[in-house]
């Protein structure tokens, strides 16, 4: 390799790190700018197609990253705001958003570029990187313009390629089995983000490198490629996660199908279909190929629209929703309910008695009681579906207290987040319990402390479900009496077991991690009845909540 071939490898290898990099900044620093703006606009167009294609175009636009108003997504479904099927046309729509960056990078802006490094060097001089609201939008700039640049540094360093011997052989083979293209593509971006791809290829083609026929397949082929990666990185997804991970998938498919077998029929059979049609644009090579980019997402965007009822039952088929999704879904909250506290702290304790009802099922597994009803699920099941919704109703609580509240109104809303908060470390002290006792063994002695234990935690459960449902109740003696102060107790049978030699070690050690958690558990119980019995015990709240319906709002 020459002293040119070299400048070539190494303007290509820095025109590539800065369009990584710039991808980078861009993508990361605009979900913060406006992340927070779009989960909202996205809440309020679920259930609206036109509003939520609307709302998905603009936030891929401006977020630059379909990834990351897919996660926005995901957190709308997961706090019960929206159902995946309400939610589907905004993953949809973002991904013709997203075109936008391939737009600007296929423009000449070298000016601009140039005059934004500018102001980007001003705008740091006078301190607006650390400006807590500004960094983020600099930062995002910043991100933009070394993409550009990276893209102005890939077409300069690959003209000289024109005139390699190499590369016409290579290309000439190439020609000879036309989708070589369409599977480059879709291998290179299952590894790298697959507009990045697209902004690589659209370079390549501007420098006249690749043939606009082979650069548009690199284009469809990535995008294919953006939907195994989407899978790939998902491996791990279950239920409606993976659902809308699927989708993203089934979305590029879509894509394939209809454009690939037009690229075909126009190379093999000379039918004028989607090149012909760009052709007829007159812009540059690198414009007709972000014409095809866009016009795939369109395409796909329509046919999915136009099947989102059987898309969504395919789907749904494909990765039904588990049961620890069923149990963090809310039931009653609803997030249009925030502008009226009232309701919506009713409808805050009836999520609470929901998961108050839940309590007992944990101790299912270290129960004998062979007539009891089989729990609703296992206890890692419950813990994790409890710690979702109870962070959900913690989001809800925050988003009320936006609101003005008269004192009374604000005093019942901090007892109830007092109440949700201690409900979370109920359901994680006994999601870490139950092992515990499990793992004690069937020795007599453990045996006897472990049915002791979960009998006891299962009637103190029983009796403070039953209080919490009792809105009439004027005192609450009995649970609190139950909960007394238990430390001698669990320090005699620590004592008494430590004298058993024929205890496995193992075994001991179970029984004492037990009694700590069994005290934890007594007295998070006992602090949660304290709570309840300092809420209203009449007025509307007290008679909404009684009424056993459902509040919406």
């Amino acid at each position: 390799m020459g002293a040119r071939g070299v400048d070539v490898f190494v303007g290509l290898l820095a025109g590539l790190g800065f369009i990584f990099i710039g991808t980078q900044f861009l993508t990361a620093n605009m979900k913060q700018v406006v992340g927070p703006r779009f989960h909202t606009m996205m809440a309020g167009a679920t259930g609206h197609p036109l509003r939520a294609a609307a709302v998905g175009t603009a936030a891929g636009a401006v977020i630059q990253s379909t990834n990351a108003v897919t996660f926005i997504v995901i957190a709308l479904v997961s706090a019960g705001a929206a159902t995946v099927r309400e939610a589907m046309p905004i993953v949809t729509w973002s991904y013709a958003g997203s075109t936008l960056r391939l737009l600007v990078a296929s423009l000449d802006l070298r000016s601009a570029t140039l005059l934004a490094v500018g102001l980007i060097g001003i705008a740091f001089l006078l301190g607006y990187d650390r400006s807590a609201r500004h960094r983020h939008l600099v930062a995002a700039i910043l991100g933009l313009t070394l993409l550009l640049y990276g893209v102005q540094l890939m077409v300069e360093s690959a003209v000289p390629l024109r005139q390699s011997e190499t590369l016409r052989t290579v290309l000439a083979l190439a020609d000879r089995f036309y989708p070589w293209g369409f599977i480059a593509g879709t291998l290179i971006a299952t590894v790298i983000q697959g507009q990045t791809v697209s902004v690589v290829a659209v370079a390549l083609a501007e420098a006249g490198v690749l043939d606009p026929d082979q650069t548009v397949l690199v284009v469809v082929g990535a995008n294919l490629g953006a939907g195994l990666q989407a899978i790939i990185q998902g491996a791990g997804l279950k239920g409606t996660h993976r659902q809308l991970n699927l989708y993203q998938l089934v979305l590029k498919l879509i894509g394939v199908a209809v454009l690939l077998p037009l690229l075909l029929l126009e190379h093999y059979a000379g039918v004028p279909t989607i090149l012909a049609l760009v052709a007829l644009m007159p812009v540059g090579v690198a414009l007709q190929v972000t014409a095809v980019h866009w016009l795939f997402q369109i395409v796909s965007a329509l046919v999915a629209s136009a099947l989102n009822g059987p898309l969504f039952h395919l789907i749904e088929r494909l990765s039904p929703p588990t049961d620890e999704e069923a149990l963090a879904k809310p039931e009653f909250v609803d997030r249009r309910a925030v502008g009226q506290p009232l309701v919506a702290l009713t409808m805050v304790e009836q999520e609470h008695r929901r998961l108050l009802r839940r309590l007992p099922d944990f101790l299912a597994p270290v129960r004998e009681d062979a007539e009891a009803p089989p729990p609703l699920a296992p206890p890692a099941v419950l813990h994790a579906a409890g710690k979702e919704l109870t962070a959900t109703i913690d989001g809800f609580l925050k988003a009320t207290l936006e609101s003005t509240l008269p004192p009374a109104e604000l005093e019942r809303l901090m007892r109830r987040w007092n109440g949700n908060e201690l409900l979370g470390a109920l359901h994680g002290t006994l999601g870490e319990l139950v092992p515990v006792l499990a793992r004690a063994g069937d020795h007599p002695d453990t045996r006897r402390v472990r049915r002791a234990m979960a009998e006891s935690l299962h009637t103190l459960l029983l009796v403070l479900i039953e209080e919490a449902e009792d809105t009439d109740a004027v005192e609450r003696g009995v649970i609190l009496h139950l909960t007394n102060d238990r430390s001698d107790l669990m320090r005699r049978i620590r004592e008494d077991l430590s004298e058993r030699a024929d205890l496995p070690l193992a075994q001991r050690q179970a029984v004492w991690r037990a009694t700590d958690l069994f005290e934890r558990t007594n007295w998070l119980l006992r602090r949660y009845a304290i709570n309840l019995g300092e809420r209203e015990e009449a007025g509307p709240a007290a008679a909404l909540t009684s009424g056993g319906g459902t509040v919406r709002g």
